[in-house]
């Protein structure tokens, strides 16, 4: 399987714009080949302005060619030319699962979450959730020494990291070096409990320390799920 990462930088000011453009012209009988494997579209409400976040979970890159180009129909003509209008830049990032399986609880090691499969009971509201995006760059040859660290973490510690995570992956085209970690919170404040309890957390603060010389940035966005009822599947039904 193969992620993608789609970022949409909005001109100031468009974003519900932008929305009310996908509940005209992306219904589910529209784009269903995005929508089979669409993670979720999210806008930032913490960290880069007017941003768009799309995830998606391929079965190979000739899937996501072939799904892709089923929704660019004529018919979408008129969508496209009023959504690229909106849009001041386009990126996107292809992505693995981190090769740790207790960091991924949706996908590897026999795991295959899809789209309008139930997970994650008791997530509450879906227009509520919270998502953080916490990214880390490292100098090249700098995973190694993260990845064991991840490994030698104690189970309590490992506790606190699993919960609410969907994932951990790590760019393979796009910016490298990079991984990418998400995961799902009732709210914003909740986000903020879960970045506390593990700032507070002895084997924790030692493995950062562990590999913070090999970071060269950091930064964590907070995302919140489409407005579109049918373009928000990440949540349990």
């Amino acid at each position: 399987m193969l992620f993608e990462r789609r970022a949409y930088t909005l001109r100031p000011g468009s974003e519900d714009a932008f929305w009310q453009l996908q509940r005209k012209f992306s219904v589910p009988a529209k784009v269903r080949p995005l929508l089979e494997r669409n993670i979720g579209f999210f806008a930032v409400t913490a960290g880069p302005a007017e941003l768009i976040v799309h995830l998606y979970r391929w079965d190979d890159y000739n899937d996501s060619k072939r799904r892709l180009a089923a929704i660019a129909t004529p018919d979408r003509t008129d969508y496209f030319v009023a959504a690229r209008a909106l849009l001041l830049r386009q990126e996107t990032s292809y992505l693995d699962l981190a090769p740790i399986a207790a960091l991924n609880p949706c996908w590897g090691d026999g795991r295959d979450w899809l789209p309008n499969e139930p997970l994650f009971a008791n997530s509450g509201e879906a227009t509520a959730l919270a998502v953080s995006e916490s990214v880390l760059d490292f100098v090249p040859g700098g995973l190694v020494g993260y990845w064991e660290g991840y490994r030698r973490l104690d189970s309590k510690t490992m506790d606190i990291v699993r919960a609410g995570l969907i994932g951990v992956f790590v760019v393979t085209t796009g910016l490298l070096h990079r991984v990418i970690h998400y995961h799902r919170h009732h709210s914003l404040s909740e986000a903020d409990d879960h970045r506390r309890m593990l700032a507070k957390d002895p084997a924790w603060n030692a493995f950062s320390d562990s590999y913070r010389p090999a970071v060269i940035d950091s930064y964590c966005s907070y995302l919140r799920p489409s407005p579109v009822p049918w373009m928000r599947p990440f949540r349990a039904d």
